[in-house]
Order: structure tokens, then C-alpha cells, then sequence
């Protein structure tokens, strides 16, 4: 781990963690996760890729379960059935990215289903154009027949600025600072004891959609 909080490698040591939803009798099952996904997954594209990439990428094939996966990719949504096309034309084109990962968390629902949220920074030369971006990853697996644990659904995304619009590609921004709201009356910026505040605005401007005395909440 790196001083900002990235993993780096495939090394970590075993998962430990302290909130409720997390069941003992399932720890074993999250640390497969680890190991077989999120380790094996970090080895594959610093170590592995680069070579791969003759061979058609074959090597991050062994993470999805292509019948059953499903995406939601920041490039767009890939439904069930055509992830294999998405990984074909996507997949080569990032061959010679670094990969950390930053604040993951595997929680096990069963023995054979897990899901997981991480911050993922990837970095490198796609296509020769260099980039450098760290977002926000959720990832479904399920494990097969084979005791082989495989993705079958991932969520990658950006947070946005709601005032401006813009994507933040570094996954740093300050959620309450994205969204701002503007009343009738000027800026505010919704704090916890606003929200209270702010639904019943927004339950009246719905009752009221159609006055001109609703109140005026809009983003900038």
C-alpha cells in the first residue's frame, strides 16, 4: 500500500474488517475474492497484459462469466448476452495499463455470492494516448461449479459535479460540494439537518408543479 491508501501489487494480507454485515462464517469465501479476483486481477494487468495482448487478451477472460455478465462501464451499458463484443474492442485497447486499488471492501451474501466496492486507479498509454483516472468500481461474482469465483456484473463511474456537470476522473470530489442547490432566495449548500428541510421542498414543489409560488431548486 502506497501512501495514498493504494494496493499497489498482489500482495495483501488477509481481509479484517469491523462492520456488521460481514459474517464470520463467510470470511472464507471473501478472502477467495480477494485472491482470485481483485489479487488476481491487480497481477494480471501490471504483469501480465503487456504480453497478453498478442494472445488476444486471453488471460482476463479466466475473471467474467461471459453467458451471465453484465455492465455498466463508464464507456456505456452492456447488456447480458454481448459482453464478449464489448471485451474484444475495449479490453486490448488498455494492454499496457498499471492498475492500484484503494478502500476495497468484499462482502459475502453466500457461498456463492459476493459483491465488492473499491476505488480503482488505472494509468498507462491507451492506444498511445496517455491517461491517467481513478473511479469508483462495484463488482458482483458468483462462484461456479469449479470453485472458481467470476465476475458476472461491474458498475464503473465517475463522480459528477452537479453544478457544473463535469465528471471528476481523479474520484475525489467532495459529494457535498457537487451539489450545491440554488433556492429562490440564494446558494445554499444542503448540510445534514437541511434534508429534512429539502424533501418536504420537494414534496411541495411536487403538490405544487404547477404554481407560480414553488420553490425555485435547481442545480447551477
Amino acid at each position: 500500500m502506497n501512501d495514498k491508501g493504494f494496493v499497489e501489487d498482489a500482495t495483501r494480507p488477509r481481509l479484517t474488517y469491523a462492520l456488521k454485515y460481514h459474517k464470520e462464517e463467510l470470511a472464507t469465501e471473501e478472502q477467495e475474492v480477494m485472491d482470485q479476483l481483485y489479487r488476481g486481477w491487480l497481477h494480471y494487468w501490471n504483469k501480465e497484459s503487456r504480453e497478453d495482448y498478442y494472445n488476444g487478451m486471453v488471460g482476463a477472460r479466466r475473471f467474467y462469466d461471459f453467458d451471465d455478465m453484465l455492465s455498466y462501464d463508464m464507456f456505456g451499458n452492456t447488456i447480458r448476452g454481448s459482453f464478449k463484443e464489448h471485451f474484444d474492442s475495449i479490453f486490448p485497447y488498455w494492454n499496457d495499463g498499471n492498475m492500484e486499488f484503494k478502500d476495497i471492501e468484499i462482502t459475502a451474501l453466500s457461498k456463492e455470492f459476493a459483491y465488492s466496492t473499491m476505488i480503482q486507479h488505472t494509468w498507462g498509454t491507451a492506444g498511445g494516448v496517455p491517461f491517467d483516472t481513478a473511479f469508483r468500481r462495484t463488482g458482483i461474482a458468483r462462484k461456479n461449479t469449479e470453485g472458481q469465483w467470476r465476475w458476472i456484473h461491474e458498475h464503473l463511474s465517475f463522480p459528477t459535479d452537479m453544478a457544473t456537470k463535469t465528471a471528476d476522473f481523479t474520484s475525489s470530489l467532495d459529494p457535498l460540494k457537487a451539489t450545491k442547490m440554488k433556492y429562490s432566495d440564494g446558494a445554499v449548500e444542503p448540510t445534514y439537518s437541511d434534508a429534512e428541510v429539502f424533501n418536504g421542498l420537494l414534496k411541495h414543489r411536487e403538490v405544487h408543479m404547477y404554481s407560480h409560488n414553488a420553490p425555485d431548486i435547481s442545480y447551477f
